[in-house]
Order: structure tokens, then sequence, then C-alpha cells
């Protein structure tokens, strides 16, 4: 037999037939280079969460307090919160960037008995305009009052459900000690 020159090589197409080792090294670089970034992808998409309103909103703080003079309330249902022209400030959930602010108003609507415990009470809505979305929760602020953690989705709530959140408000009885405030941050 003669032997053809370059006979004893391997051609191309068995050498991938038989898996060389340089094409398995090759495949798995590929595949860790695919892997990584569907890992990286995967993160930054976690971390971004391009499902959460990000954009500024009117948030709602609502309130009631009770009417300590008689004379505030007016025929026609009106009365002047306490609180009336003081400062609503909105934080971060850190409570140390200041986010929003608004103005107590300087009237409100005496809640009917149908309240149970706040009825008679001064129910009033600050809108502050401009809050950034997307924190999940907020720290909020009443003049020079203590800190209070109130969730995003309290702050959206129009104005009608908050209202109708005030009739399950429970008032402990005269004679219990007054409720704990958290310290002030």
């Amino acid at each position: 037999m003669s032997e053809v020159p370059g006979s004893n090589l391997i051609s191309p197409v068995v050498s991938l037939a038989k898996g060389s080792e340089p094409l398995k090294k090759r495949r798995a670089a590929k595949w860790g280079a695919t892997a990584a970034v569907v890992v990286a992808a995967g993160v930054s998409l976690w971390a971004w969460e391009p499902w959460v309103d990000r954009s500024p909103f009117t948030a709602l703080v609502a309130g009631a307090s009770p009417v300590t003079d008689p004379g505030s309330k007016t025929e026609s249902g009106e009365c002047t919160p306490n609180l009336a022209g003081e400062a609503v400030v909105i934080y971060d959930a850190s409570g140390k960037s200041k986010l929003a602010s608004g103005i107590e108003p300087s009237t409100g609507e005496v809640l009917p008995s149908s309240y149970g415990d706040v009825a008679g009470w001064c129910f009033y809505v600050t809108r502050i305009d401009g809050l950034p979305g997307g924190e999940g929760t907020y720290k909020v602020q009443v003049g020079r009052g203590n800190l209070v953690t109130v969730e995003e989705e309290h702050l959206r709530q129009p104005v009608d459900q908050q209202r109708e959140g005030m009739r399950k408000t429970k008032l402990p009885p005269d004679d219990a000690p007054a409720p704990e405030l958290p310290a002030e941050q």
C-alpha cells in the first residue's frame, strides 16, 4: 500500500467527532461566559426592580384630632385641626434624608357618629406633591413630633379609603395608660 502524504493526520471532522481537548475547553469557556452573563443580568434586574413605580406622586397623609375647642366646629361640619399650619415632612426609610414636605390644612371635617371612637373628631388630609416613589416605607413627622413609619401603599391610598380606615380606630379607655410613642430618631 502506498501511503498518501498526510494520511496519518486526523481530519478536522474526525477531530470534532472525537472531542478534542481544546474544543472541550472552548465549549466550557463559552458556557461559563454565558452563565456569567445570565447571572449578571439577573442580579442587575433584581437590583433595578423595573416593576417598582419610582415616579413622583402626591402623598396623602390623613389624620384625625379631637376637637378641643367646640367653637372650631361649624354648622357645615368643618373644623380646625389641632396641628393646622404645622409642617409635615416625609423622610426616606432611615429618617435621615428629607424627600418632600407640606403644611397641615387649616380646615377639616367632623367625623359623624358612625366612626365609633373617633366620632366628633376633626378629620383632615395633607397633600404632599412630588414624593419619589419606590421607597416602600417612609418616615413621616408632623410638626416637631416623633417620626412615624408609614408604608408607601398607605400614602397612595385615596382620601375616601383613608377616611374609611378611621372607622377601625380604637382608642384606649380613659383610665388606660397612654400608649408608648415611638422614640424620636
